[in-house]
């Protein structure tokens, strides 16, 4: 961790930036002397770096609970439309929601869309494309999410 990035996050987590070499301090059970001394070092331990990590959530799996599902529309470059699915438990992911005609070939409204490459997942009237893994899915697992993202998107 740089000197910024330890600056930075202490504010973050302090909400303010009045005082705050003194009250991280205080949360890191060290002197305000001390942070200072780091600061001028340029070097912060790694033991503060971890309970920095600590108090700000990094090290908590998921601390807060997440809705499965979140579906959207992103607007692009030149007035682009596209709809967008993600998974927002992990394993994470991001897919692009491309509706196709009869001959399951992407509308006209869709373009560009890549429905060739990488993974894609078809349903009734549209594809699951464009894919984004944030996470690494299990094999043998990426059927199952895909199905139930189509899921989401059907009930919703």
């Amino acid at each position: 961790m740089t000197i910024d990035e330890f600056q930075s996050t202490s504010i973050a987590l302090l909400r303010t930036a009045v005082g705050w070499q003194t009250k991280i301090a205080e949360k890191l059970d060290v002197s305000a002397r001390q942070v200072r001394r780091w600061l001028a070092l340029g070097e912060v331990p790694a033991w503060a770096e971890a309970k920095l990590a600590e108090l700000t959530g990094l090290t908590d799996r998921h601390p807060w609970p997440r809705d499965e599902w979140l579906i959207g529309d992103a607007f692009g470059e030149n007035g682009h439309h596209r709809e967008y699915i993600m998974h927002m438990q992990a394993p994470r992911f991001i897919a692009r929601i491309v509706a196709c005609d009869d001959d399951g070939l992407p509308e006209m409204g869709e373009q560009p869309a890549d429905v060739i490459s990488g993974t894609v997942y078809s349903s009734d009237g549209y594809v699951l494309a464009e894919i984004v893994w944030l996470d690494e899915p299990r094999p043998g697992e990426v059927v199952q999410l895909l199905e139930a993202a189509c899921n989401a998107i059907d009930g919703a």
